[in-house]
């Protein structure tokens, strides 16, 4: 019963660092879109160029907006956490695989060295755990990005450049090719 209790919290601690959660009281900040806004979207998609692939990928993502959050999650009928969201939408829009964790896809792709050159479908990565690469997102322009937040329990969009995600900001790596 013992081993038994301590390969659950091994799994559990394994499945926090996949993707993870704001802890000690720090939450993310408003504002972030909950919601499918037309006028963002419309704005988003007339002033920048997209290729086929970021716009699939844009389109899928967008569907999933308000899908629940869940640990360990990578279905929409069960929830999301960070990285199984980001992995699914790549395998449906794009029938890309990516590893599980966002550890692992931080290894994947090849690095961008600065936001001002993120385009659409570049992985983001945030430290919220006190560790690199403890949650991922899908960049979507404008500085704006997919998600799966703990805080908001589903899939929002988030905003770079608000205070929280941007003194949060490890890296990011392009996928796309």
């Amino acid at each position: 019963m013992k081993s038994l209790n301590k390969l659950f919290v091994v799994l559990f601690l394994f499945l926090l660092a996949a993707c993870g959660t704001t802890m000690h009281g720090d939450r993310e900040p408003e504002p972030e879109l909950y919601y499918d806004s037309l006028d963002f979207y419309d704005s988003l998609l007339t002033e920048m160029a997209y290729s086929p692939d970021q716009r699939k990928l844009i389109d899928y993502g967008r569907t999933l907006l308000g899908k629940r959050y869940n640990l360990g999650g990578a279905t929409p009928d069960n929830g999301f956490d960070c990285s199984g969201f980001t992995k699914y939408v790549y395998a449906k829009a794009l029938g890309l695989r990516l590893p599980r964790t966002a550890r692992e896809m931080a290894a994947s792709g090849r690095p961008v060295y600065a936001t001002q050159d993120l385009i659409a479908g570049d992985l983001v990565f945030f430290n919220l755990l006190g560790y690199d690469y403890s949650h991922v997102g899908i960049y979507i322009g404008n500085g704006r990005f997919f998600h799966a937040s703990t805080n908001k329990g589903v899939i929002v969009i988030g905003n770079m450049k608000n205070e929280y995600f941007a003194k949060r900001y490890n890296s990011a790596r392009r996928v796309l090719s």
